[in-house]
């Protein structure tokens, strides 16, 4: 079973899930070298995968239960509850998918057929270059691409942060104390307005730091008064050196939808993000940093609530639920660092570019 990846799917009512885990408990131990994804609902896995000692080739994925969240007395309703869990299956496993991929027939976009037609001619290219690194994408998904492609390569156009950070701060943006929130949404969307107004009552609640780079047209969709009420601990701007601000040591959390240049950044500076994806490769981008890195978290239902903000924040920059997330977002920072060193893969790859661009004719 050497490199192998199994992915489990465990019913979550009575006994099944413990008989099942059990099991691959045992196949784990016994097979060192092959990966468990164990997929079950977010209150099993927490319940069951909170014990000591589980075997670091499983890996826990949460799948929704089906429960709406205004159906709590439904706890009591078994039958009800396992038609919903069987109702929601295929929405389970297709909601962390760009939402062109999955559109076919007559409401196919000209966005979803460049899709198509991408996937039929890379397998024609000399290289493909990813811009990420190799060392944080799943092997099972590297060693299957590059059974596709002539030439895989991770080249990613680093950002200023891998260098030593300076403590100067000639912006005026980074001059607030340590657990910082920095929240940006880069320049090509923005939430809907009542999630940005639920976003500034939630930094106001939270009574953490915050920088917020913020585009001009959308500073009057703030509430009445934060901007005065929150001056003493946050700052509002309509642009921030976002590679400086993530590599300075006050940042504490990056409030994201999670584009590729976001995540890249943060990754590079060590910090942990709360994300809330819009569309694109966005939603495969935060299950990446939920599930795979655990370097942050996604806005449950992938929208901003208040109380989700309010729960996010504590959790990443005061709970000591947190510093597991904390501290993979250095270890992260640390791989990175590594794979951009001259002996590195990313170094490696780069050189491999090189030599294919200079001898194609």
């Amino acid at each position: 079973m050497e490199n192998k990846h199994v992915a489990v799917f465990a019913f979550p009512f009575g006994t099944h899930f413990m008989a099942l885990l059990n099991l691959v408990l045992k196949l784990a131990q016994t097979a060192p070298n092959c990966s468990f994804s164990f997929i079950c609902t977010q209150k099993s896995n927490a319940t069951h995968f909170n014990r000591p000692h589980i075997p670091k080739n499983i890996k826990a994925y949460s799948i929704s239960d089906g429960i709406p969240m205004s159906h709590a007395q439904l706890a009591n309703h078994p039958i009800e509850k396992v038609n919903l869990f069987l109702k929601t299956g295929p929405q389970n496993l297709q909601k962390d998918m760009p939402q062109d991929l999955l559109i076919v027939g007559e409401r196919e976009t000209m966005f979803s057929r460049t899709l198509v037609s991408l996937a039929k001619v890379l397998p024609q290219a000399k290289a493909v270059v990813m811009n990420l690194f190799e060392e944080l994408d799943p092997p099972l998904f590297v060693q299957d691409m590059r059974s596709k492609l002539q030439s895989l390569l991770y080249v990613v156009p680093l950002p200023s942060p891998l260098l030593p950070p300076s403590d100067t701060d000639s912006s005026g943006c980074l001059s607030c104390s340590k657990s910082v929130a920095y929240v940006c949404f880069g320049t090509l969307v923005a939430p809907p307005p009542h999630e940005l107004v639920t976003v500034a009552e939630a930094l106001e609640e939270s009574g953490f730091p915050f920088l917020w780079s913020l585009m001009e047209g959308l500073m009057d969709l703030l509430p009445n008064g934060f901007l005065e009420r929150t001056k003493m601990r946050g700052k509002v701007v309509s642009w921030a050196p976002q590679s400086q601000v993530l590599a300075h040591d006050s940042s504490g959390v990056f409030v994201s939808n999670c584009g590729a240049n976001s995540v890249t950044e943060s990754v590079c500076g060590g910090v942990p993000m709360i994300c809330r994806p819009f569309f694109g490769d966005e939603g495969v981008a935060g299950r990446l940093i939920e599930d795979v890195w655990e370097i942050g978290v996604v806005m449950e239902g992938k929208v901003f609530t208040e109380n989700g903000v309010l729960k996010s924040l504590n959790l990443i920059l005061a709970q000591e639920e947190g510093k597991k997330i904390r501290d993979n977002a250095l270890k992260v920072k640390q791989t990175v660092q590594d794979a951009t060193r001259p002996e590195g893969q990313a170094a490696r790859d780069l050189k491999t570019l090189i030599e294919i661009i200079s001898t194609t004719s």
